[in-house]
């Protein structure tokens, strides 16, 4: 059964240039889905919040930051819809309501590649320049974040992929990457999401994070290819919208042409040369394994 606990209940309002958050109350509440085959809140999923001995049953919605969108029906008037989360907010704070769980992104400590080196993504500001796959500096126009929580997400779709340094080619990464599923890297001419590379054993769905942590994403001028960690690995392209993102009010309102790359979103979609290279790369760290540990690389 996912369960929630939370220090602080707001109110949400509407209007039409945002969504910003009202009367604050301090009084601890709890949320559960009464579900005890899951552990996690689904997009219009019943769910019970109690404060003591009340008892509200309410419709999760959604998710930002550290807390949980959700909304009630009162007999008296409209829908009711509240923010519950762990963190104290000023009156008129806007929020973004994630109504999904798609993320497109790179874990903090990523290694991006600049003019001066290699950087933590995380450490990138507006105007600082990176390099692209071709070798040139181009500025940062945004620095994109996004707080996932474990509890209220779809871990297929948010747990990163950790692709182990050298799967994808020698020194290609040339560190453990960890990037969002749907991130798409540069592989032989493709742009493969990194979900569609996953293999078990290299390449994995890494289930071990906290239960709130945050992705990051670079926007330039258009959509463009980076290197992370060596690996060239896509820029911020608007086809989901930046009001995903925790800091949507700091992005640009330009639009951004996408690559024109073929796109490979599944496992099944890899073009057979790509997928027979990495199964012959994936032997060969089989084979290195056995040797390491004096074991023998499965078949």
């Amino acid at each position: 059964m996912a369960t929630y606990t939370t220090q602080y209940l707001y109110y949400i309002d509407f209007n039409e240039e945002s969504t910003t958050l009202n009367l604050k109350n301090t009084t601890e509440w709890v949320t559960d889905n009464e579900d005890p085959g899951s552990d996690t809140f689904s997009v219009n999923e019943s769910v019970v919040a109690s404060r003591g001995s009340l008892l509200r049953e309410m419709v999760y919605i959604g998710h930002y930051q550290d807390g949980i969108i959700v909304y009630w029906e009162d007999a008296s008037g409209p829908l009711k819809y509240i923010y519950l989360s762990n963190t104290a907010y000023d009156y008129g704070t806007p929020i973004s309501i994630i109504e999904d769980s798609f993320v497109t992104c790179f874990l903090a400590g990523t290694l991006i590649a600049t003019p001066a080196g290699e950087v933590a993504i995380e450490t990138l500001r507006i105007g600082d320049a990176v390099l692209t796959s071709n070798g040139t500096a181009r500025p940062v126009r945004w620095l994109a974040r996004q707080t996932v929580s474990t509890l209220f997400a779809d871990s297929m779709k948010v747990m990163p992929v950790r692709i182990e340094a050298g799967a994808l080619g020698d020194s290609l990464p040339a560190r453990d990457l960890f990037v969002s599923p749907d991130h798409a890297l540069l592989v032989d001419g493709v742009l493969v999401q990194a979900g569609a590379l996953v293999n078990g054993v290299s390449i994995v769905r890494h289930a071990e994070m906290p239960k709130s942590f945050t992705y990051y994403h670079v926007e330039l001028a258009d959509h463009s290819l980076i290197l992370a960690e060596g690996v060239p690995a896509e820029t911020f392209v608007d086809n989901v919208t930046r009001r995903r993102f925790d800091n949507w009010q700091e992005a640009p309102e330009a639009p951004i042409a996408e690559l024109d790359l073929p796109r490979v979103k599944s496992a099944r979609q890899l073009p057979a040369a790509l997928r027979a290279r990495l199964a012959e790369r994936l032997a060969d760290h089989l084979a290195k394994r056995a040797i390491e540990t004096g074991t023998t690389a499965a078949a």
